[in-house]
């Protein structure tokens, strides 16, 4: 298991990697002002929190999970 930074996941696009508030124009749904691809937010989130996992783990860095409070 590896960390990622989960900032801006909700915004960024798993296809293009395009960060814009705008992408968001519902709760539920995800559309790139960018590229234009249409998916469930959710389902961009994991695409790309799964994005950069991977490419942490090929990298083969330390994880660094922030510690607990």
């Amino acid at each position: 298991m590896v960390y990622v930074d989960p900032a801006y996941t909700s915004q960024e696009c798993s296809q293009c990697h395009h960060i814009d508030r705008k992408n968001r124009p519902t709760q539920a749904r995800f559309t790139c002002r960018s590229c234009g691809i249409v998916l469930h937010a959710d389902l961009n989130g994991s695409r790309t929190i799964a994005a950069r996992g991977a490419v942490v783990w090929n990298a083969g860095r330390q994880s660094s999970v922030p510690e607990t409070p």
